[in-house]
């Protein structure tokens, strides 16, 4: 009995400690952001030449025809950019990790940071430049990057137009519910940059999965994934890579950016970016749903219009 015993408590501390060597976590802290790896929070280097309900606000200003239109957020700086989505005449959505990446503690955005944009009879002036005058941080960003990786961007001068040509707008709506009602979104990314070229850009019509999927397709990552401390929430929506359709994998470098849905002739900001999950035995990419981040967005963007 006595040896029966001692085998098991022997067996017991070989198990602990086996787990403990196992289980060594990267603690995730933003204050490390200067020194990560750019491409983890959607923020792709640069090497191209062109650096240099309806009562809600959100459904009120929403325009009846609009399009699908990512656009770039660079800074004189650094050599990134973010995509971003213009969500009103002076006002865009990004990722706040990416921003954070562009945007040193002791400079003022608009010192160094502007919006391009390739349709360029939106701009008066400085080729198709529109410098930024504020950025406003999702206020728990600190306290859990992951599931609040939003902000939103304020330019210095509101864009010429917002209408094209052909009568659609470019700023997309804001989806208000946290159910969709397509399982089908659309995600634009830019990807394989190459010296002195602009890097490529594709469009993705992805489906979407249920959280359980998305659960399971995450417990085959290799890797530990600090950020997810949580786990994946409601909060939260997971789009699958349909690798007969693409060029490059999920887990490789891309910019990633906006998560759109469509319905009809509207175009709907539905998701905005995590981090960014680098295991190729991982084949989903994570967002935050907006209709989560609404109140906080509202109240920015239109900070005189009653919210019922």
């Amino acid at each position: 009995m006595l040896k029966s015993v001692l085998y098991l408590t022997y067996v017991l501390i070989w198990f602990n400690a086996i787990g403990y060597g196992a289980d060594i976590r990267r603690s995730f802290n933003i204050s490390q952001l200067s020194s990560s790896d750019p491409a983890r929070y959607h923020a792709l280097r640069l090497f191209n030449n062109d650096h240099p309900n309806r009562l809600r606000p959100a459904l009120k200003k929403c325009p009846i025809a609009n399009m699908l239109f990512p656009v770039k957020i660079f800074s004189t700086e650094e050599p990134y950019f973010c995509p971003a989505v213009f969500i009103s005449a002076d006002s865009l959505l990004a990722s706040a990790l990416c921003l954070k990446m562009m945007q040193p503690s002791d400079d003022h955005p608009s010192s160094h940071m502007f919006v391009m944009v390739e349709a360029e009879h939106v701009f008066y002036y400085e080729g198709g430049r529109r410098y930024i005058n504020k950025i406003f941080y999702h206020p728990k960003l600190d306290e859990e990057p992951a599931y609040h990786n939003v902000a939103v961007v304020k330019l210095r001068n509101p864009i010429r137009e917002t209408v094209t040509p052909n009568g659609q707008s470019i700023v997309a709506c804001l989806w208000s519910e946290m159910s969709l009602r397509s399982d089908k979104v659309y995600l634009g990314e830019w990807f394989k940059y190459q010296p002195e070229q602009n890097a490529a850009f594709r469009w993705l019509d992805l489906p979407v999965m249920t959280r359980k999927e998305c659960r399971e397709e995450l417990s085959k990552s290799k890797v530990i994934i600090p950020e997810f401390d949580r786990g994946i929430v409601e909060s939260q929506l997971c789009v699958k890579d349909k690798k007969n359709r693409t060029m490059i994998e999920f887990c490789e470098v891309r910019s990633s950016g906006p998560l759109f849905m469509t319905l009809g002739s509207t175009v709907y900001v539905v998701g905005m970016p995590t981090v960014h999950i680098d295991d190729c035995n991982v084949h989903i990419e994570v967002f935050n749903r907006v209709s989560s981040f609404l109140d906080w967005i509202e109240a920015i963007v239109w900070p005189h219009v009653e919210i019922p």
